[in-house]
């Protein structure tokens, strides 16, 4: 069982924000705020993830291979499909916040031109974006008991039973209301920390 907590040895919390937005959306600098200032020997690190899929896995492969020690994982939306892809090559805690499991098949929607809504940057996602997306899918979870799911069941994207079907076993916080967005992150921010098992510095 993995319920060391992370005293001595080096601790990352990588932040995944989801598609199309930036590390300064509400949720990555509300929870980047509460670790400095709670956890301040933990390093968070929390990319701007680049907008194409292609470009991004680059980006965030070797992003986690430079840090050392023990990682963890926390991702909304598609973030949270990037978040689960390392959690399950690191045997990491992740938490999930109303996260996308099989974006490949629900994002040719965005085939063809978007533009980022936090830097108003376009960009262009291609049949080899979605593939991808496949490529790196994760079809199951090894250890669901690694995973904390955030789930709001008024998210407008990603309907709630196909989220409870697949994350079958993990931990599940679940609000009723609220939206895609998760509105209530706020009010859970110490419940993520103690499910990573974060000790405070003394």
């Amino acid at each position: 069982k993995n319920t060391a907590t992370f005293k001595k040895t080096s601790v990352t919390i990588f932040y995944f924000h989801g598609f199309a937005s930036s590390a300064q959306s509400t949720k990555a600098v509300v929870f980047k705020e509460y670790i400095n200032e709670h956890f301040p020997q933990i390093k968070i690190v929390v990319p701007d993830i680049a907008n194409k899929i292609e470009d991004s896995f680059i980006q965030l492969k070797q992003l986690v291979k430079q840090e050392t020690g023990n990682k963890c994982f926390i991702g909304s939306s598609l973030g949270g499909f990037y978040a689960s892809f390392f959690a399950e090559q690191f045997n990491a805690k992740a938490v999930l916040i109303n996260p996308a499991s099989t974006p490949y098949l629900g994002m040719e929607m965005y085939l063809g031109m978007n533009t980022n809504h936090a830097t108003n940057e376009e960009f262009e996602i291609t049949d080899e974006d979605l593939q991808c997306l496949k490529t790196h899918n994760v079809s199951s979870l090894k250890h669901p008991k690694n995973y904390l799911i955030l789930h709001e069941t008024g998210d407008e994207v990603i309907p709630s039973q196909y989220t409870f079907d697949f994350y079958q076993g993990c931990y599940f916080i679940v609000r009723s209301g609220g939206s895609h967005s998760f509105d209530s992150f706020a009010q859970h921010l110490q419940s993520i920390t103690d499910f990573l098992q974060l000790s405070k510095s003394k």
